[in-house]
């Protein structure tokens, strides 16, 4: 089994620029959590408030060598897959501090782009 490669951090600021292109950068941002962002969330996060999710639902589909399991033995976590619903929370982030906390939500969530 070969490593996989983590991102370099042009590649980490480039899809970050890219999921926040739509962001007018003045309103605060929402970020839902199905997972660990649920007992472990991002400093940044406020106000959260119980959610449900539809079109996706909860499933240990998402081989990992950093969060559980290693590179010889990589182990299943929770992603979202296509299908049915998920409960979980929303996290306010406020405009002020949007920026750097995805920011390190992405170094934290992001390193190997698992997610789309």
């Amino acid at each position: 089994m070969t490593a996989l490669k983590h991102l370099t951090e042009a590649e980490l600021e480039a899809s970050l620029k890219s999921t926040l292109a739509h962001w007018d950068g003045k309103q605060d941002l929402w970020v839902f959590a199905y997972g660990s962002l649920l007992w472990n969330p991002e400093s940044g996060f406020v106000d959260p408030r119980p959610a449900r999710i539809h079109g996706y639902h909860r499933e240990f589909c998402l081989w990992s060598r950093i969060n559980r399991g290693t590179v010889d033995r990589p182990g299943l976590v929770l992603a979202l897959a296509r299908g049915g619903s998920c409960t979980g929370l929303v996290y306010r982030v406020p405009q002020a501090y949007a920026r750097d906390t995805l920011r390190s939500l992405w170094l934290r969530e992001m390193p190997l782009a698992s997610y789309l």
